[in-house]
């Protein structure tokens, strides 16, 4: 009789197993928390800063709903991986006088993976 049961518990294991995995934050994400206390990541949902949603390849500013300085607005940047890892390091340097109060991060492998989990939201 036990052995009916193995079969079922098995894949009832291995499936609790892999929505475990789908729910446990990659290395992008847990980076990104650091940023969450002014960023949203949802479409449409701004904070103290701008949604981060669709943030790859979109001009700088360009978010409907948020105010963004005059620096921001006029800096001609697109988002690209390039951009936002020199933004990302050093804020006011990349774009001086826009009005995010954040020093930068110096680890170069942690803005890699906040660029690469920002890959990913996109519609």
């Amino acid at each position: 009789m036990l052995r009916h049961l193995l079969p079922a518990t098995l894949f009832l294991l291995a499936t609790a197993s892999a929505a475990h995995a789908d729910d446990t934050p990659t290395a992008g994400q847990a980076a990104f928390g650091a940023c969450r206390g002014c960023h949203s990541v949802e479409k449409g949902k701004n904070g103290f800063g701008p949604s981060l949603y669709g943030v790859v390849g979109r001009r700088a500013g360009a978010v409907p709903g948020f105010s963004y300085s005059k620096a921001m607005t006029g800096s001609g940047v697109t988002w690209d991986a390039a951009a936002l890892d020199a933004y990302i390091a050093a804020p006011q340097a990349r774009i001086p006088g826009n009005r995010m109060p954040y020093g930068g991060l110096k680890d170069a492998a942690k803005r890699q993976a906040i660029i690469d989990y920002l890959k990913t939201l996109h519609d």
